[in-house]
């Protein structure tokens, strides 16, 4: 049990070198973008300041999972790494609307763009981009979170790939008009990704039914254990990406070692799931009886009661 900690140290040494040449290309690109007049040069800075954002959030998981959840928050910090992220979402979706929204102004006048000057720059962070690109390569295969990262630096590499080839057409042909079609297609990209980034992140915050957890796959190894009569209800919370709360209602036999069975479910769900959080409640044929006797009390209740509600309403119409 002492690899663990070097292992993150390593990744947080990799995640941290990778997300500081992603700053510095940035702000090349924007000083770049300021000088040639680039638009496109520009939106490529906004991609890549998404993604100093993404290398944040990462960066803040690998160290906000060591921490241990306290009596205040029992669930531990996942979820301030999905804030951070819905944050982010939405400063992005200001930058990509101010993007095409600048390359419209622009398609109406006149384009002023050095082409000499935006690929200088552009080749600059393209060469960066390949350097934090090996950086990652490696490491992405043993964690999600750098495998996001990697992600995020390949499609930097792609964005600044478009911007250098846009620049040598400007070059070459003279066709300054291309910077506005590079700037849109990369606002739109910048809009896409923002918006799953928004969306991920309410689903989470709001507790949506989740499908990045297999549920029918759970329930293969649950019903297999002796004892086990049924699983009447299994309900997962995602708490951030890859990090998971499973609350699980089973039916035993009677006779049935009870504790033996919550252990041997904490043991599926945390080293064959990879679940930190995991509740079990036990029910027998008779109390889950009583429970359901409970339910159709409260239904006919709460449903009787809107009935006559509707009723009413019928007779005034």
């Amino acid at each position: 049990m002492t690899k663990p900690r070097p292992k993150r140290s390593r990744l947080v040494f990799f995640l941290s070198l990778s997300g500081i040449l992603s700053i510095v290309i940035f702000f090349i690109e924007w000083i770049g973008s300021r000088e040639s007049g680039s638009l496109a040069l520009f939106a490529d800075a906004g991609h890549i300041f998404t993604d100093v954002f993404a290398h944040l959030i990462s960066l803040f998981a690998l160290l906000i999972a060591s921490k241990k959840p306290t009596t205040r928050y029992p669930f531990g910090f996942h979820r301030f790494e999905v804030l951070a992220a819905l944050l982010n979402g939405f400063l992005l979706i200001g930058i990509a609307i101010f993007i095409l929204y600048e390359s419209y102004l622009r398609f109406s006048g006149t384009a002023q763009v050095e082409p000499d000057s935006m690929l200088a720059y552009a080749v600059i962070g393209f060469g960066i981009n390949l350097v934090s690109a090996g950086l990652l390569v490696g490491v992405s295969k043993t964690s999600l979170n750098l495998k996001s990262a990697y992600l995020h630096v390949l499609s930097d590499l792609l964005g600044t790939l478009a911007v250098v080839l846009g620049a040598l057409i400007i070059r070459f042909t003279g066709f300054k008009e291309v910077d506005h079609f590079l700037s849109v297609i990369l606002g739109i990209f910048i809009l896409k990704t923002s918006y799953g980034i928004v969306k991920e992140s309410v689903e989470i915050l709001i507790e949506a039914d989740t499908s990045d957890f297999d549920k029918e796959h759970l329930l293969e190894h649950i019903k297999v254990l002796k004892g086990i009569e049924a699983v009447p209800q299994i309900t997962v919370r995602k708490l951030t990406s890859g990090v998971f709360s499973v609350e699980i209602q089973i039916l035993v036999n009677q006779g049935t070692d009870r504790d033996k069975i919550v252990l041997e479910i904490h043991k599926v769900l945390k080293g064959e799931f990879g679940v930190p959080f995991v509740s079990v409640e036990i029910l027998s044929s008779s109390f889950k009886e009583k429970l359901e006797e409970i339910s159709v009390r409260e239904t006919e209740r709460e449903f009787g009661h809107h009935g006559h509600s509707h009723g009413h309403a019928h007779d005034h119409h």
